[in-house]
Order: structure tokens, then C-alpha cells, then sequence
């Protein structure tokens, strides 16, 4: 019975007379903490958009330069039009399709890989087909839950009235 007591005073004694702690050593650099990943870089297959384009019944527009993202917008004609006045601009989220937008006549007035801007000549009731003479109408396109917002937004008929 008498080993008890004496275990109990051991350890009593022993948490008061201790010196200061002394800290774990640093880990071998093989153990240390590595740095976060970086995300991969931002890839764009151009060449898989386009033929999806062409599998829809367009014909691409090759764009002029790198299309940087993640939105970038292609624009193409429908295959076989007559006088070109049957356009689309796909919009891409990366590598996703996220929305297309169809008119008349429609051109990519610039993108830069978070909106794109885009321009549609307006025809005045009676303008040939040649001349639309109601100036332009602008619309920015951004992604927003996974498809496009254009603002303003654009109206059903995109191109007027005429033409």
C-alpha cells in the first residue's frame, strides 16, 4: 500500500520543479508544408468550339488574336446563307457552352474575357437590306449563374424592324 502514496508524490513533485518548455523541433525540410497548388492555366480548345459551332449549322468566324476568359464569344453565319444576314454569337464559359445569341446582323465590338460587347445595326421601317440607317444599339454580355445577361437587354427583334 505504501507504493501508492509514493507514485502520487512523485508526480506532484515533478510538475512543480520543471524548467521551461522547451519547443519541438522544426520539421526536416522533407515534412514541411508544402505550398497550395496554383490553379492550371486558363485553356481554351478553340478548334472543339468551332466544330461545335459547325455541328449546329454555323460557320464559324475565325476570332482575330487569343480569346481570353473564362467568357469568350464566337461569332459565326448560318451555313448556306444567301446574303449573310442570319448570325450567331456562341458564348463560351471556358470550355462550356453557356448561351448564344441570334440576329440578322450582329458584330463582336470587343471582349476581354470577363464581358463582351456587342453591336447591332438597326434598320428604319423600308431600308434595304444593304443600308440600315437607324444607327446601332450596344449590349454588354457577362456570365452570370452559368449563362449570359446581356444589359441592356435585346429586344426580339435585335435589327430593327426593316431590312
Amino acid at each position: 500500500m505504501r507504493a501508492v502514496p509514493l507514485a502520487v508524490a512523485v508526480l506532484v513533485a515533478g510538475c512543480g520543479t520543471a524548467g521551461p518548455a522547451t519547443p519541438p523541433p522544426a520539421p526536416p525540410p522533407s515534412q514541411a508544408v508544402a505550398p497550395a497548388p496554383q490553379p492550371p492555366p486558363d485553356t481554351f480548345d478553340l478548334a472543339a468550339a468551332e466544330e461545335f459551332i459547325t455541328r449546329e449549322g454555323f460557320t464559324p468566324t475565325p476570332p482575330e488574336g487569343t480569346l481570353t476568359g473564362p467568357l469568350r464569344a464566337i461569332h459565326s453565319m448560318c451555313t448556306g446563307s444567301a446574303n449573310g444576314r442570319c448570325q450567331e454569337v456562341f458564348f463560351f464559359d471556358g470550355q462550356r457552352v453557356a448561351g448564344s445569341v441570334h440576329a440578322g446582323m450582329v458584330e463582336i465590338a470587343e471582349q476581354d474575357g470577363s464581358s463582351v460587347v456587342l453591336s447591332f445595326p438597326r434598320y428604319a421601317p423600308g431600308d434595304p437590306g444593304c443600308c440600315p440607317s437607324a444607327g446601332t444599339s450596344i449590349h454588354r454580355i457577362t456570365l452570370v449563374g452559368g449563362g449570359i445577361k446581356d444589359d441592356p437587354p435585346i429586344p426580339e427583334l435585335p435589327n430593327g424592324q426593316g431590312g
